[in-house]
């Protein structure tokens, strides 16, 4: 399990990082994964019923806690954000 504070290191971490690249191997493995999806999809297939049910689920329960706990979510975010030194990145590029 995560600690707070680890976390927030982490969302620290990802202002810096927003580019991921992929390779031809993990391109080719995504298109398999959602040509796959699209198949299921086609053939009425119950294990796609199945996820899609549970994506939804989860979507729903996501809204919940998020709604929950936002103003403490939201004043964490802003003190991160508030943290990060965007010029100095900015100044270093350059």
């Amino acid at each position: 399990m995560i600690t707070l504070k680890e976390y927030l290191n982490f969302l620290n971490e990802s202002y810096t990082s927003t580019t991921t690249r992929r390779g031809r191997v993990q391109k080719t493995r995504a298109a398999a994964g959602a040509i796959g999806v699209s198949l299921a999809r086609k053939k009425d297939d119950p294990l796609y019923k199945k996820m899609i049910y549970h994506k939804e689920r989860y979507k729903d329960l996501k809204e919940k806690l998020q709604k929950k706990y936002k103003s403490k979510a939201l004043m964490l975010a802003r003190q991160r954000a508030s943290s990060f030194h965007y010029w100095g990145i900015l100044w270093t590029l350059f």
